[in-house]
């Protein structure tokens, strides 16, 4: 398994940094089957464990590059979490303030 700080990609907003998954990640764990996403006003620190997600071939801690105070959840991949397996505009996670 590669080094998981290749898992996640970060994209800064004007107000928020949006968190996702790289499509090295993708192809590393296979399709992803669920995925357990921070709850919302929620304050995580970079490096914690803010979730989890459930692949065809490994289940890994959803490890937050950054910190912050959760603004926004994508709700989708509750009941979609193959979304993540997807573009870059579909597998996000949750997004954070800047």
């Amino acid at each position: 398994m590669s080094d998981k700080k290749n898992y996640f990609w970060i994209k800064k907003g004007e107000h928020t940094t949006r968190i996702g998954l790289t499509k090295e990640a993708q192809d590393t764990l296979g399709d992803i089957k669920y995925v357990e996403l921070p709850d919302l006003d929620s304050d995580i620190k970079k490096g914690e464990s803010s979730g989890e997600i459930e692949a065809q071939k490994a289940v890994v801690e959803l490890e937050s590059p950054i910190s912050g105070k959760i603004v926004k959840v994508n709700d989708k991949l509750n009941d979609n979490p193959e979304l993540l397996n997807g573009t870059e505009k579909d597998a996000w996670f949750f997004e954070v303030n800047n």
